[in-house]
Protein backbone atom coordinates (compact mmCIF):
# COMPACT_ATOMS: atom_id res chain seq x y z
CA UNK A 1 0.00 0.00 0.00
CA UNK A 2 0.80 3.40 -1.09
CA UNK A 3 -0.28 7.23 -0.42
CA UNK A 4 0.30 9.57 -3.72
CA UNK A 5 -0.60 12.94 -4.32
CA UNK A 6 -1.11 13.39 -8.07
CA UNK A 7 -1.57 17.43 -9.04
CA UNK A 8 -2.45 17.45 -12.83
CA UNK A 9 -2.34 21.23 -14.10
CA UNK A 10 -4.41 22.23 -17.34
CA UNK A 11 -7.78 23.87 -18.03
CA UNK A 12 -10.28 22.30 -16.03
CA UNK A 13 -14.42 22.58 -16.79
CA UNK A 14 -16.43 21.41 -13.90
CA UNK A 15 -17.42 18.59 -16.54
CA UNK A 16 -13.73 17.23 -16.67
CA UNK A 17 -13.52 17.66 -12.42
CA UNK A 18 -16.94 15.29 -12.24
CA UNK A 19 -15.64 12.97 -14.85
CA UNK A 20 -11.96 12.25 -13.01
CA UNK A 21 -14.08 12.09 -9.76
CA UNK A 22 -16.03 9.55 -11.20
CA UNK A 23 -12.99 7.85 -12.43
CA UNK A 24 -11.62 7.79 -8.73
CA UNK A 25 -14.98 6.43 -7.81
CA UNK A 26 -15.35 3.73 -10.18
CA UNK A 27 -11.78 2.50 -9.39
CA UNK A 28 -13.16 2.38 -6.36
CA UNK A 29 -9.92 3.72 -4.36
CA UNK A 30 -9.37 5.53 -1.38
CA UNK A 31 -8.47 9.55 -1.14
CA UNK A 32 -9.50 13.10 -2.02
CA UNK A 33 -10.50 14.86 -5.42
CA UNK A 34 -9.51 18.65 -4.91
CA UNK A 35 -10.12 21.24 -7.35
CA UNK A 36 -7.22 24.28 -5.93
CA UNK A 37 -8.09 26.21 -9.12
CA UNK A 38 -9.68 26.29 -13.15
CA UNK A 39 -6.29 24.89 -13.40
CA UNK A 40 -4.89 22.85 -11.09
CA UNK A 41 -6.91 19.74 -9.47
CA UNK A 42 -4.89 17.23 -6.93
CA UNK A 43 -5.72 13.90 -5.57
CA UNK A 44 -4.65 12.30 -2.86
CA UNK A 45 -4.94 8.81 -3.06
CA UNK A 46 -4.24 5.78 -0.96
CA UNK A 47 -3.84 2.03 -2.01
CA UNK A 48 -2.16 -0.47 -4.03
CA UNK A 49 0.61 0.73 -6.38
CA UNK A 50 -1.07 -0.73 -9.37
CA UNK A 51 -4.54 0.93 -8.71
CA UNK A 52 -2.56 4.28 -8.40
CA UNK A 53 -0.98 3.57 -11.63
CA UNK A 54 -4.10 2.21 -13.62
CA UNK A 55 -6.80 5.32 -12.19
CA UNK A 56 -3.82 7.78 -13.45
CA UNK A 57 -4.01 5.73 -17.09
CA UNK A 58 -7.34 6.63 -16.88
CA UNK A 59 -7.62 9.61 -16.08
CA UNK A 60 -5.05 10.80 -18.37
CA UNK A 61 -6.58 9.02 -21.38
CA UNK A 62 -10.04 10.54 -20.79
CA UNK A 63 -9.19 14.07 -20.19
CA UNK A 64 -5.72 13.90 -22.66
CA UNK A 65 -6.36 16.75 -24.41
CA UNK A 66 -6.82 19.16 -21.24
CA UNK A 67 -3.68 17.73 -18.75
CA UNK A 68 -0.60 20.00 -19.58
CA UNK A 69 1.41 19.01 -16.51
CA UNK A 70 1.43 16.07 -13.83
CA UNK A 71 3.01 15.99 -10.55
CA UNK A 72 3.61 12.93 -9.03
CA UNK A 73 4.99 12.88 -4.75
CA UNK A 74 4.69 10.45 -2.16
CA UNK A 75 2.61 11.44 1.12
CA UNK A 76 1.50 10.17 4.21
CA UNK A 77 -1.22 7.97 4.97
CA UNK A 78 -4.56 10.28 5.90
CA UNK A 79 -6.49 6.97 6.34
CA UNK A 80 -9.12 8.37 4.14
CA UNK A 81 -12.25 6.79 4.24
CA UNK A 82 -14.09 6.00 0.47
CA UNK A 83 -13.17 9.03 -1.46
CA UNK A 84 -14.26 12.52 -1.46
CA UNK A 85 -14.72 15.48 -3.67
CA UNK A 86 -13.39 18.89 -2.67
CA UNK A 87 -14.85 21.49 -4.90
Amino acid sequence: MIARKITYRGTFSQEALGAIYDITRKTEITGQVKSISDSEIVLNLEGDAAMIKLLQHKIEHQVKNIITDKTVTPIEYQYYVGVVLLN
